[in-house]
């Protein structure tokens, strides 16, 4: 039961929030993790769920090269410590202003752009377009301002374009410019 600890750590999750969105009592994954309980499937699976995990009969021929594949993705960059946090404020803020219900299409593009960027978060070294974000974010909070959910949307889009594409800002501007631009191209 070392992988699933191992699993759960690599998430950044303590065994209190495993329990909470896998709904398997805390005691329940300490004993698991020490081996002092037989794990039942239905525990598994909302645990291997809640870690972002799939569940897989492996014929053991394959377990060698199913290993190779984990340890593969295993070895990817982690999210740094602060970029987790600096995405987690970001989080509340967006929920936040969520729960204030302005209706906007800005809103739901920031809010798609946002949950794409976070894929990118072990790519993501330098926090400082996450801080500048929930700064342009704080005026809607107050006033409701639908502008800068819009300018925070332009924002998230471009940091999300910026670490898909793995482009610095300054690698970018030696690029030669296009001969034309799509409508939606910023």
């Amino acid at each position: 039961m070392t992988t699933l600890k191992a699993a759960r750590e690599n998430k950044g999750l303590s065994q209190r929030a495993l329990s909470a969105r896998a709904g398997v009592p805390q005691s329940h994954i300490s004993k698991i993790e020490s081996g002092m309980v037989n794990l039942t499937v239905s525990s598994l699976t909302a645990i291997a769920n809640a870690l972002d995990l799939e569940l897989a009969l492996v014929p053991r021929k394959a377990v060698p090269a199913v290993r190779t594949i984990i340890r593969n993705v295993s070895d990817a960059p982690k999210v740094p410590p602060e970029t987790r946090k600096e995405i987690a404020r970001l989080a509340k803020q967006l929920e936040h202003i969520r729960s204030l219900k302005i209706d906007s299409s800005a809103f739901k593009n920031l809010q798609r752009q946002f949950r794409e960027m976070q894929q990118f978060g072990n790519l993501i070294r330098n926090t400082d377009t996450l801080r500048s974000i929930r700064e342009t974010l704080k005026a809607v909070e107050g006033a409701g301002d639908v502008a800068a959910l819009e300018d925070a949307s332009r924002q998230m889009k471009s940091f999300r374009n910026t670490l898909a594409h793995g482009m610095a800002g300054e690698d970018r501007a030696r690029l030669p410019r296009p001969a034309y631009r799509l409508d939606d191209d910023e």
